[in-house]
């Protein structure tokens, strides 16, 4: 198995961007025992998303760099849900109403176009949840933005470690699309459900980078004990 396996600089400054951005929900929720301001259906999403697009080739994985992400990212964002739902003080801070959005509808949207559009290939089912988990992804940041839209209407101070986690998901996926394009040209290689998703999913983030980068400059937010 090789250490890192064919990657470029865009992927590893984007894995390491998602890497901090879930360091900076464990590190909020286990020093401050909150999860005020967190969506625990964003992150029942990327739990599933995870799930789908890791497990089912985890051990097929070619670079011991990958196993360790595939690894940590299951784990993390499973535990993370757990913390959130069942675990006390961090159940207690979760305020279910803020988090409204109707997240069964992205699941079956995503699942539909899965079972359409999608790569054919000997392995057609793992290929489909690989498709189904691109899509979920996409979207997946949707109920954490409306959760963060909904506290900023009601005027709530915005929680500083929250809108640092999702402004590093944005970036994320910004630096995955300027890979996907590097690899196009470099390397001949394309994958347009990889893309179409990203720049989705990037384009969602777009209202949220500017009221993230406003908010800071007015200081509208509330700083962590």
């Amino acid at each position: 198995m090789l250490l890192m396996g064919k990657t470029n600089v865009f992927r590893q400054v984007g894995d390491l961007l998602h890497l901090m951005s879930v360091l900076i929900v464990l590190y909020k929720m286990l020093r401050l025992k909150s999860c005020v301001g967190l969506s625990l259906k964003s992150q029942f999403a990327y739990a599933i998303v995870f799930t789908a697009r890791y497990l089912p080739t985890i051990f097929h994985t070619q670079s011991l760099y990958l196993l360790a992400m595939k690894l940590f990212f299951l784990s993390t964002s499973w535990f993370i849900v757990y913390l959130m739902r069942f675990k006390i003080p961090y159940k207690a801070s979760y305020d279910p109403k803020l988090d409204s959005f109707k997240m069964r509808y992205l699941f079956m949207a995503a699942a539909f176009m899965a079972l359409i559009f999608h790569y054919d290939n000997p392995h057609l089912f793992i290929e489909m949840l690989w498709t189904f988990s691109e899509y979920l992804e996409a979207v997946a940041i949707m109920p954490q933005l409306l959760l963060l839209n909904t506290i900023i209407e009601q005027g709530r101070p915005w929680e500083l470690l929250t809108s640092h986690y999702v402004f590093c998901l944005g970036l994320y996926r910004f630096f995955y699309v300027i890979n996907w394009i590097y690899r196009y040209i470099y390397e001949n290689r394309w994958n347009w459900v990889d893309t179409t998703s990203g720049i989705i999913q990037t384009l969602l983030y777009a209202d949220f980078f500017y009221t993230y980068i406003n908010g800071l400059a007015k200081l509208r937010v509330s700083l962590p004990k």
